[in-house]
């Protein structure tokens, strides 16, 4: 359904006060004024509001195919009004700001300054040289570097946290911009956003029920029940809730968040939101958006509220009133997800106002006090005291057998006990519950707490500590719980010839060759630490958590003195396996051409 621009104001102003008040305080610059922050027309690998551990993504990422260097052009006409480096978090940055109509745009994680502002660089060398080497935060005087649009103002980078790629935002007084707010930085894709499920709850329905979405034509979905049969209609009375899990593909292989969603009944818009500005409070408010139990970072699962959310986390909201219509009647419903293009995707179903008798209880009963929780057995005790606990239901712990899982557990991870499958029912929490699990004797080294989680179908790990008769541990999210004994090793193996150049030749050390080792371990996790030589002495190294590898800085001087170096190595993880010897013979012929008189000679 498309809206005139009268209608969608007139809309807005009705039935979304808040998305109209978000709107105001996106500043009126001309759209024509804001231009693409890279030389080349990159993809969005990160989109605004994507839900992080802490926070939400304040900003768009840009692709630099694994290579540092590129060209950042200023996305408008201004100055820059700060720069700023730290070792984790935005890294390297720098604000560019338009006086006239009070916004900046913020880019991190870069190189180094410069392009056609070298003094620039060579003010963060002097500051840097002076200062504290571990970070800085400098205001400019205004006008100082003054920019048109397009200007190049550094080389991209990998600094503070993340593998190469430009983080981008626009900000104003008020709070934060999507960039792709402004149709120059739109991703000109013709795909619809993706719905993988829709997660449905009601105040008189017994169990919440999980609905898979399947495209029938392009962007259009059904939903079908975990027995495989076609969803159309659901006899329902009392409030109602709708979450709805999608991502959108923009010009790249990347899951992304949406940019917008839409709820209507019988053809009349109900709920609407747009990712197009989060003011700086909101920002780190999560859950107005998400179900964050369900939700994922890596990989990448959405789960969004279709309805507000009450920002103290107190009160759980809700989709829809069914006591407002009539006994007996039938209201067909569509909920849509869109993205900044204007391509929707949308399910269809109807729902009849009238109690469902047929749904039973699938779930075990629980024993509670409080906010504690116990399973039938007594074993496992999980306490959320600590956390924000929203809405009236509660947590649902069930034991299962190997043949119930939805799952396979992996080989070389023995099962050693039960399954605990966790679940909620009109219930939601913020923070960390507090779990302990008693097995009834001390674990051995090999035996860990192993967490399937049930939104992205993969295993994920889990906080957790031993004790004398079983596990302490945290939960943030829903799915399985159980114990697995560890007899897999470790594997290290080096990364791409790719990743071996991180740089584009124009920021590139000529004097030092990096090598990169990949650590990887399907069972208790691989440490960080490893066992590594070249030609049999004892090397340094650096682990890089970002590609989860270690780097190995070599000079390039050696060329002179050896042909060939002997680099070996093993890793070990956290229930004593050691990984099968790796071995890289690694040919110094090459680096000589490269070789500059003012590079180190290792004597």
């Amino acid at each position: 359904m498309r809206f005139s621009p009268l209608c969608r104001h007139i809309f807005l102003l009705c039935l979304c006060p808040l998305a109209l008040l978000s709107q105001s305080k996106i500043p009126e610059i001309p759209p024509n004024e804001v231009g693409f922050p890279l030389p080349y027309y990159s993809p969005v690998s990160g989109t605004f509001a994507e839900i992080r551990n802490h926070n939400l993504h304040l900003g768009s990422d840009f692709k630099s195919y694994g290579l540092n260097g590129h060209s950042i052009l200023a996305t408008f006409d201004g100055y820059i009004e700060e720069i700023s480096y730290s070792k984790t978090g935005y890294g390297l940055s720098l604000n560019l700001y338009n006086p006239k109509y009070k916004v900046k745009s913020k880019y991190a994680h870069l190189h180094s300054f410069g392009g056609s502002l070298y003094d620039l660089e060579l003010l963060r060398r002097a500051v840097l040289l002076m200062g504290d080497p571990t970070g800085f935060q400098l205001k400019l005087t205004p006008g100082m570097f003054s920019v048109k649009k397009g200007t190049s103002l550094g080389k991209t980078g990998e600094s503070g946290s993340g593998i190469s790629h430009l983080h981008l935002e626009f900000r104003s007084e008020k709070g934060i911009i999507n960039p792709l707010y402004f149709p120059e930085i739109h991703q000109k894709d013709t795909t619809p956003p993706t719905i993988l499920s829709l997660y449905l709850e009601g105040d008189h329905l017994e169990n919440p029920i999980l609905l898979t979405a399947k495209e029938k034509t392009k962007g259009k979905y059904d939903l079908y029940t975990d027995s495989g049969e076609l969803f159309e209609s659901i006899p329902l009375t009392g409030k109602i809730r709708f979450r709805m899990s999608g991502y959108d593909f923009i010009r790249s292989r990347n899951k992304n968040n949406v940019y917008g969603m839409d709820l209507s009944v019988n053809g009349s818009p109900i709920f609407s939101r747009n990712f197009d500005f989060l003011s700086y409070e909101d920002g780190s408010k999560k859950h107005q958006f998400y179900d964050i139990n369900r939700s994922s970072l890596a990989p990448p699962v959405y789960f969004y509220h279709m309805y507000e959310q009450s920002k103290n986390f107190k009160e759980e909201g809700f989709s829809l009133d069914l006591e407002g219509y009539k006994p007996k009647e039938t209201l067909q419903l569509e909920l849509s997800l869109r993205d900044a293009t204007g391509n929707k995707s949308s399910v269809f179903f109807k729902v009849v106002h009238e109690k469902n008798e047929t749904e039973t209880n699938r779930f075990s009963k629980n024993k509670r006090t409080g906010n504690k929780y116990s399973s039938n057995d007594g074993k496992i005790i999980l306490d959320f005291s600590k956390t924000e606990v929203s809405g009236e239901g509660s947590l649902l712990l069930t034991e299962v057998s190997e043949k119930e899982v939805p799952f396979k557990i992996p080989t070389g991870l023995p099962l050693k006990g039960k399954i605990y499958q966790i679940d909620t029912k009109k219930m939601s929490w913020k923070g960390e519950g507090l779990g302990e699990w008693n097995i009834g004797y001390m674990p051995t080294n090999k035996e860990s707490l192993y967490f399937y989680d049930s939104s992205i179908g993969k295993f994920q790990s889990i906080t957790h500590k031993k004790k004398a008769n079983g596990f302490s541990f945290r939960l943030t999210k829903l799915g399985y719980i159980m114990v697995l004994s560890d007899e897999t090793p470790p594997t290290i193996f080096p990364m791409t010839s790719l990743a071996r150049y991180i740089e584009l030749p124009e920021v590139r050390n000529h004097c030092f060759e990096d090598r990169y080792y990949v650590l990887g371990d399907t069972g208790s996790g691989f440490r960080t630490s490893v066992d590594l030589t070249i030609d049999g002495q004892t090397y340094p190294y650096e682990y890089d958590p970002d590609r989860r590898a270690i780097r190995v800085t070599i000079p390039k001087s050696l060329q002179k003195e050896r042909p060939y170096l002997l680099l070996e190595a093993k890793a070990f993880d956290f229930a004593g396996n050691v990984s099968e010897p790796f071995v890289d013979l690694i040919s110094t012929s090459g680096w000589s051409e490269e070789l500059q008189a003012s590079c180190p000679v290792m004597e």
